[in-house]
């Protein structure tokens, strides 16, 4: 297992350390809310700031129209955002300060949400992000919602 606190921060650790986000042993992703909504890390950009993690619309997480229930679209963008904010925060202690979220298009079973998050400021206490959700339908990149976040190390 890569961990934060004895890797020097790169593209190849982030991408190593993104990359076990399903690993049984990762203390980050085995537990709670994360072992349900399954992330799968799609890329990452170091010196951008950037990453990108992907969420299958699954049944249990659906409305009673059919499609995905908001509230589970705020939650994985908040994964999206933590999970970034977290390896950029190294050992220390993250919470969510604020998130904002624009619903745009409908997601439905089956879709997979890819969740693109960029660090706009990254301080020594607070970090705030911008993030896209993005649907590939038919062959065209759907954006299904957008969202702003401020974190707290």
């Amino acid at each position: 297992m890569v961990t934060l606190k004895d890797e020097i921060s790169s593209q190849e650790n982030m991408e190593q350390w993104m990359s076990q986000l399903g690993h049984p042993e990762n203390p980050i992703s085995n537990k709670g809310v994360l072992v349900r909504l399954q992330p799968q890390f799609v890329s990452c950009d170091f010196e951008k700031r950037e990453n990108c993690i992907a969420f299958e619309a699954l049944p249990w997480e659906q409305n009673p129209g059919g499609t995905l229930h908001g509230g589970i679209i705020i939650t994985c963008f908040d994964v999206a955002f933590g999970l970034t904010c977290h390896y950029y925060a190294k050992q220390h202690q993250i919470t969510t300060v604020n998130l904002t979220t624009t619903f745009l298009k409908p997601v439905f079973l089956g879709d997979v949400v890819e969740y693109r998050v960029r660090i706009t400021h990254l301080g020594r206490t607070l970090v705030s992000m911008m993030a896209e959700g993005h649907v590939n339908r038919k062959g065209k990149d759907v954006l299904i919602g957008t969202a702003t976040a401020t974190f707290m190390k």
